[in-house]
Formats: structure tokens, C-alpha cells, sequence
């Protein structure tokens, strides 16, 4: 399932300089612009809290959706329900060539805490193809739903 919905965008904070609402809206995968940061923004942290734990499959700023999407590298960290760290270093994606657009820089599931339940996340774009703040940033977040008595997805 794609954890990425308006509930879960309307809670996003990014760092250090926040969005309006509106703007968070955009970090939906089905948005056709994405969000672009200000010129002054060349490496901006988004924290985003989901309203329940899930097992992540996947974490994905896509580059072939949007106009002049331009992320090329970014790191994530977990963050386990109740508050810790599950990975203590941020995990880097691959770099993404400059000028590929179908190849979107990625964290595949052998690379997420696996078997962990998330119920945060912060990302941090460290490389753009261009050297300029990240443009048309889509977050694209797949989780596993299934649902068990305990009130948590399992994988």
C-alpha cells in the first residue's frame, strides 16, 4: 500500500524551513508538480510521522513524474514507535545518473529495517543532478497493511 496520503502530507515537517499545507500536499506520489524548495534550500530534511506503525517496503522520490524532478541522492532514517533509532547512521540511496529520469534513486526493502515496524521517518536529500535546491519532490512510500489482532501490520 502507499503509506503517502493527504492525512499523512498534511503532518510532514521539513527543516529548517517549513511548508504550508498546501505545499505538503504535493509530496503525494499522484501530484503532477511535487514540491520544489527554495534556492536557499539545497539539502532539506523532511520528517514525516505516519498515524500507525507500518513495516516499509520501499522509500522512492520518483524522478520520471514530475517536470524537472532533479533529486539525485538521498539518506533515511528510521525511527521505531517508541522514538529510537533503528538504523544509528542515515541509509544512502545510489546515486541516480544525472539526466536518467526512469531511474529513481531508491531505499529497496533490503536496505529498510526489515521486520520493524516505522511509525517515523526523516529524509534527507543530500545530491541534486543539477547542484541546485531539489525540485518536483514526490515522496513514493510502500508499506505492508496486512492486518493481525494486535493492532499492527505485519510483513
Amino acid at each position: 500500500m502507499q503509506a503517502i496520503d493527504e492525512a499523512t502530507t498534511s503532518n510532514i515537517v521539513v527543516k529548517p524551513t517549513d511548508l504550508s499545507q498546501e505545499e505538503k500536499l504535493e509530496f503525494q506520489p499522484t501530484s503532477k508538480t511535487g514540491v520544489s524548495f527554495p534556492y536557499d534550500n539545497r539539502a532539506p530534511t523532511i520528517f514525516v510521522t505516519f498515524a500507525k506503525p507500518y513495516v516499509l517496503q520501499s522509500v522512492t522520490i520518483p524522478g520520471d513524474r514530475t517536470s524537472g524532478a532533479n533529486v539525485q541522492q538521498f539518506e533515511v532514517t528510521f525511527y521505531s514507535p517508541d522514538g529510537k533509532k533503528l538504523n544509528q547512521q542515515p541509509i544512502v540511496t545510489d546515486l541516480r545518473l544525472t539526466g536518467d529520469q526512469t531511474n529513481s534513486p531508491t531505499l529497496e526493502v533490503t536496505n529498510i529495517p526489515s521486520e520493524k515496524h516505522v511509525s517515523r521517518l526523516e529524509i534527507t536529500i543530500v545530491l541534486t543532478t543539477d547542484g541546485e535546491s531539489p525540485k518536483g519532490v514526490l515522496l513514493d512510500i510502500k508499506a505492508c497493511t496486512e492486518s493481525n489482532q494486535g493492532g499492527y501490520p505485519k510483513a
